[in-house]
């Protein structure tokens, strides 16, 4: 009864704004322009770059207070024509606590439907203890519950009872381990150490049938705490290594991001793809509204 009210609440409110969806609202807007650079018939990486009308992939609404209300994403999977609309999420906060996320998908006609809803619940001490999404296509629903340690550290996310990611974080809430459990048997698992401005990470596969593997993430941070570098490597095997690199405006805010690609221990990086981020707002930004935009561009 509850997922059929949704369904006629959400099929009345698309069909009243339609296109509306897409429409600017808050006080903060984000474009997210992203370039990749084209490779030759030898598969070397050229000059020459995609989006040279610098359209955005994704636009970011937030509030004043660098709350998000809406996110739309453009460019579909056999269409990547960013004119094209692809998914919108709406976010709905009850006390600026996020309540509700509403996701729209539209069709290459530029048609926009209702996809589903998730619900998220909290306990008495504000922590999110589930999430429970109702998908309009089929009719079907599924919740998620979360776990914490005595110094609300999420450590369970439960997506069923024999498969659910653990975590585990040391005496100062820096996180030691992520591990994935399937069929209650280890998957994979990373574990952490620290030292002043790197968190370095061990990822490794547990499936035993023969194609296990290890690699390394380097995560680097400046003097600020933001991070700047995020580099993974394979180290049991040779394939594709990566390495993140963030820029900032003076006051902190994130203007560029930029992706690099090497396929095998003994090749050099190259610049294979950047994102640039540019921001239209009226209103003054502090530093706790800066880090708030800057975590939603990077978790997006």
């Amino acid at each position: 009864m509850k997922q059929t009210f949704f369904l006629i609440s959400i099929l009345i409110a698309t069909n009243l704004y339609g296109q509306e969806l897409t429409k600017k609202v808050g006080s903060i807007e984000i474009e997210l322009i992203g370039h990749q650079y084209l490779r030759n018939d030898d598969f070397e990486l050229t000059k020459k770059k995609t989006n040279k009308k610098n359209r955005p992939f994704e636009k970011i609404y937030l509030d004043s207070n660098g709350i998000v209300i809406k996110k739309v994403t453009f460019g579909k999977h056999h269409n990547t024509d960013l004119r094209l609309t692809d998914k919108i999420k709406i976010y709905q906060y009850n006390n600026e606590q996020l309540e509700e996320i509403v996701l729209y998908e539209s069709d290459y006609e530029k048609n926009v439907y209702p996809f589903s809803k998730t619900e998220l619940t909290y306990g008495t001490t504000g922590k999110l203890t589930d999430s429970t999404t109702y998908s309009i296509t089929d009719n079907s629903s599924h919740k998620i519950n979360f776990e914490y340690d005595e110094n609300s550290n999420k450590t369970k996310t439960i997506l069923y009872p024999d498969y659910y990611y653990e975590r585990n974080f040391d005496s100062i809430n820096r996180l030691k381990s992520f591990k994935q459990i399937f069929e209650n048997k280890l998957r994979w698992e990373w574990t952490y150490a620290y030292t002043e401005k790197q968190r370095i990470g061990t990822f490794r596969t547990h499936y035993n049938d023969g194609e296990d593997y290890t690699k390394l993430e380097i995560v680097s941070y400046n003097e600020k705490g933001n991070r700047i570098e995020i580099e993974e490597k394979q180290v049991s095997r040779d394939g594709l290594n990566e390495k993140t690199k963030f820029f900032f405006h003076p006051n902190g805010l994130l203007q560029k991001i930029e992706k690099y690609q090497s396929y095998s221990n003994s090749e050099e990086y190259g610049l294979n793809s950047f994102t640039d981020i540019k921001l239209k707002t009226k209103i003054n930004l502090d530093d706790g509204t800066i880090k708030r935009i800057n975590d939603v561009i990077v978790t997006k």
